[in-house]
């Protein structure tokens, strides 16, 4: 993330608490996403869990851009 971009998600974090909510969980997902794929092995249920991680982080991410663009 650019220097630039982290300056804006910190002021529209402080604030737009939706936004900021949705930036923690955001790197959250990513944090276990990375615990996830550290795994060896993937059985079906982690496979699952991976899948709506994702499916939850692109929904975060589509909405913190369409807050970001009010901003702007």
């Amino acid at each position: 993330m650019t220097e630039d971009k982290f300056e804006l998600y910190e002021r529209i974090s402080k604030e737009n608490m939706e936004f900021k909510k949705l930036f923690d969980e955001h790197i959250r997902f990513e944090q276990d996403l990375e615990a996830l794929y550290s795994l060896k092995y993937f059985p079906p249920e982690v496979e699952t869990k991976i899948k709506e991680i994702k499916r939850r982080k692109l929904l975060g991410k589509d909405r913190m851009e369409q807050i970001i663009a009010s901003y702007q």
